[in-house]
Formats: structure tokens, C-alpha cells, sequence
């Protein structure tokens, strides 16, 4: 047993020693915002302002690949819509991050990823060589389009495909018509997009495009065989139709 003054030179000693320590500073951690969903009206703003900054793009991406879009968006259904897509040429329309091109090149089409954020372009470029022992380094091509032309070259695809894109458009039957510019013959678009109503996904009502909007808009843009499916997707339609033959 230590006597009283060796006990009092000890802890004299060791409150020496941690006064003398350096002050540790306290970790701060702040919850993260959920993240919303890729065409929220926050993401809207940002996917047409090139000015915002990594971090705001680091979170579109996650947002795009969350695990949880597969259960709201479908993206077999969607792709079955388009048919057969083995050796078919398909325009991706903004295509992000590559969420349908990825998977439609995995089933033996050439896609051309089509954006006008390059950043989206890179990110697709950057993930090829991850995915090259299933997916061929020629199926994916990426395109840096314009606001108002996907630059598609005349009767380039066999397919296009606009998921969550449709409502960002300004010009939309010019838009169109343009797609159908680099359409073959008799060649299918497929556009997803979102319901009326609130719903936890999605942009805010002011920038929704009624589906009977569309059909109207295909149908000026010169668009034949209109089918509308409503009840597949829980938030969203889905339309498809068709580059006439004349």
C-alpha cells in the first residue's frame, strides 16, 4: 500500500500530466439530408445549373443508384417494353449515370448515352472498365447532346428511350421531332415519366407532363402507334410509339 505522501506526489504527477496534454476538439456530426429523388425540384435545379459543385453531383449519383429506385422504376419492366433490344442501336436521353444504359447494353444492344452534363458522361466513361468482363467496351457510347438537340445523326437508332427526362425539355415537339430525325423507320420511343398527384418521388406538380399531354405532343412531332400503359409503374406512366413509315 502507497503511504500518504506517495500517494499525494502521484496524483499531484499524473494532474501535471493531462493539464499538459493538448485540448482534443469534439467531432461534430451532422445528419445527412435524406436524399431526394433524381428529379426533386432541388435536382431539377441543379441538373440544369453546370455551376454547382462536386458535392451536389456526388449526391445526384447516389441518387441515381440507390438500391430503392429498382422498386419504384422497374427498370426490367421498362426494358421490356422496348422488345428485343439484342444488336439494336438506342438512344439513351439523358441518361445520368447510365441506369438503363448499363443494363441495356448488358443485354446486347449498342447504346449511345446521351447528356448534356459531361460529368455524367465521365462518370459512365469511368465505370466501362469496371463492368468490361460483362459488358462489351463498343456497347456503350457516350454523347455530349445540347438543351435542345440530342444530336443524333439522321436514322442513327433503332430505339430511344427518355426516362425522367421528358419534363425537363422546353421545346418538346422540336425536341421530338429531332429524335425522330435519328430514328429508322418504324422505330419505337419509349418515354417514362410522372403521375399527377403527391407521392414521395418525383418533381413538385408545377413541372409534371400529363400523360395525355404527351401523346398529343407525340402525335404533333409526328409520332404513330401510341400505346399508354398507367397501371404498371405505381408513380409513374410509361408510352411508347412509333416513327411512322412514311
Amino acid at each position: 500500500m502507497l503511504s500518504p505522501l506517495k500517494s499525494t506526489i502521484l496524483f499531484v504527477s499524473l494532474l501535471l500530466l493531462f493539464s499538459c496534454q493538448p485540448e482534443q476538439k469534439g467531432k461534430t456530426y451532422v445528419e445527412s439530408e435524406p436524399l431526394k429523388d433524381t428529379t426533386s425540384s432541388e435536382t431539377a435545379k441543379n441538373t440544369t445549373d453546370s455551376s454547382f459543385d462536386i458535392n451536389n453531383f456526388q449526391n445526384l449519383v447516389e441518387t441515381y443508384e440507390d438500391p430503392e429506385r429498382s422498386e419504384w422504376q422497374n427498370p426490367s419492366l421498362i426494358i421490356d417494353k422496348l422488345g428485343d433490344v439484342k444488336d439494336k442501336v438506342i438512344a439513351d436521353i439523358g441518361a445520368g449515370t447510365g441506369y438503363f444504359t448499363f443494363r441495356l447494353a448488358g443485354q446486347g444492344a449498342h447504346v449511345i448515352a446521351i447528356d448534356i452534363d459531361e460529368r455524367f458522361l465521365n462518370y459512365i466513361e469511368d465505370r466501362k472498365p469496371e463492368l468490361q468482363h460483362i459488358i462489351p467496351d463498343e456497347n456503350i457510347e457516350t454523347r455530349l447532346s445540347l438543351e435542345n438537340d440530342p444530336l443524333l445523326l439522321k436514322e442513327e437508332v433503332h430505339m430511344a428511350i427518355l426516362v425522367n427526362t421528358y419534363h425537363f425539355l422546353s421545346d418538346r415537339i422540336e425536341y421530338l421531332k429531332k429524335i425522330k430525325h435519328g430514328m429508322k423507320k418504324n422505330a419505337k420511343i419509349v418515354i417514362v415519366d410522372y403521375k399527377l398527384g403527391q407521392m414521395p418521388v418525383g418533381p413538385p406538380e408545377s413541372m409534371k407532363i400529363t400523360s395525355q399531354q404527351v401523346i398529343e405532343e407525340l402525335k404533333e412531332a409526328g409520332f404513330k402507334t401510341i400505346e399508354t400503359d398507367k397501371t404498371s409503374l405505381e408513380f409513374q406512366y410509361i408510352i411508347s410509339a412509333r416513327k411512322s413509315d412514311l
